[in-house]
């Protein structure tokens, strides 16, 4: 399978998956938090190209343990519905052991298909669909150019759950920055709410310095939040989501609090209280729990019992604050988390 051609990204929970190419780039490829897909312009792939990916998986000696194929770049929903149910007819005829095939997909591409394109995609073996809608909020919406509203996010969310695709929605903290913290805890507890996806994967925001976003931090129109700050905000984010059966995770290396994740309707409290521990932990413990995390070193907050975990990050903070004393760690662990991306 090495000459496969792969797109530069994938959901974590696809790590097992095939990847198969559909689209090379993003066809919006405008939102100002993210340069995943700069580098490419936007095209199509050809059946044909596709084909051969295929029929050199189905060659492989691993192609047995494959059972989810993760259709890639940005936004297979962009495609033509009969032309992904051609993609899905050869995955099939090559792969038979492909039980899921799952993809990326924008809010304004699943609302643009109709009801009976989207019935017809899940028929074809369409189950899981991932969505960026990034924040409930129109004032931040607009501010990242993410290209549609709330109420895109919202018809998109909804209509892929009516049909029975499995609904994962990505939300970012910290892309308002501290100005607009409530904002985007409070409108993306209310499109959730609504939505009632399967899946609800948290990340902390990493600002580029390359990117747009970047330029609003510069101009001092968005203040950096510190990682106690995200927490607060993902705590606001946490009460005010309703108590659906909805899994909440903090997946992404990107997080700080990795053990926050459970079902809303059973595991809310618990989260909850492993939000307050953190929040309620001294500012010295807080700083060497932050450095550590960023540093890779600690990854529960029961690493902090480690002593060798803690000498670890003790020494990587002292080095921080020797060589830079007057940075502030807002920025430190931005840095980190961008490179993470």
């Amino acid at each position: 399978m090495n000459n496969m051609e792969l797109g530069p990204i994938r959901p974590p929970s696809e790590a097992e998956s095939m990847m198969l190419r559909v689209t090379r780039g993003c066809h919006w490829n405008k939102c100002y938090f993210c340069d995943l897909y700069k580098q490419y312009k936007f095209s199509r792939r050809g059946i044909e190209e596709i084909e051969a990916d295929l029929i050199e998986a189905a060659a492989s000696p691993f192609s047995k343990r494959y059972t989810t194929c993760f259709l890639q770049d940005g936004d297979a929903f962009v495609l033509k519905t009969e032309y992904l149910v051609q993609i899905l007819s050869a995955i099939h005829k090559y792969l038979p052991n492909i039980k899921n095939v799952t993809t990326y997909s924008r809010a304004d591409s699943i609302a643009r298909k109709s009801s009976n394109e989207l019935k017809q995609l899940k028929e074809a073996g369409i189950t899981h669909l991932y969505c960026g809608m990034e924040t409930g909020s129109d004032t931040i919406l607009s501010m990242i150019n993410k290209g549609f509203d709330s109420e895109i996010v919202v018809e998109g969310g909804c209509k892929a759950k009516e049909v029975g695709f499995v609904l994962s929605e990505f939300t970012l903290f910290g892309i308002g920055g501290r100005e607009l913290a409530e904002e985007n805890a409070v409108e993306t507890a209310r499109v959730l709410n609504i939505i009632k996806p399967d899946y609800i994967r948290v990340h902390a925001t990493g600002l580029k310095p390359s990117s747009q976003m970047w330029k609003y931090v510069t101009n001092k129109e968005l203040t950096l939040q510190t990682e106690e700050e995200i927490v607060e905000e993902q705590k606001l984010l946490l009460q005010r989501l309703n108590t659906m059966n909805s899994y909440y995770m903090n997946e992404h290396i990107v997080n700080l609090l990795l053990e926050v994740r459970g079902n809303l309707q059973r595991e809310k409290e618990k989260m909850l209280r492993i939000v307050d521990e953190y929040l309620d932990l001294p500012q010295a413990e807080k700083e060497l729990f932050n450095i550590g995390r960023r540093l890779n070193i600690m990854f529960t907050l029961n690493d902090l019992q480690n002593k060798s975990k803690r000498e670890q990050s003790l020494a990587g903070l002292n080095k921080i604050r020797s060589n830079n004393p007057k940075l502030d760690l807002a920025y430190i662990c931005n840095y980190v988390r961008q490179t993470q991306i």
